[in-house]
């Protein structure tokens, strides 16, 4: 009889590492989530990347649609 030369191993696990740099971007992104749109870090912890991602473009699209507002502002006086 023969047997299988491979074997199975870490068996319904994901082995996952982050790299210090993108452990470091990571966690500063979260920070600002929380600092700048006052996101709970639970929130921000249980929330899917893809969700994060959304609501940082919507909160630059504002601050930058802000921005143009007041540049506009002075610029007509």
């Amino acid at each position: 009889m023969e047997e299988a030369l491979l074997i199975p191993f870490l068996e319904s696990k994901i082995l996952f590492l982050l790299t210090t740099e993108f452990e470091n971007l990571l966690k500063k992104e979260i920070w600002l989530c929380h600092k700048n749109m006052n996101l709970t870090l639970d929130e921000l912890y249980n929330m899917t990347v893809m969700d994060r991602r959304t609501f940082i473009a919507i909160h630059n699209r504002e601050v930058e649609k802000e921005k143009q507002e007041i540049d506009n502002k002075f610029k007509h006086k």
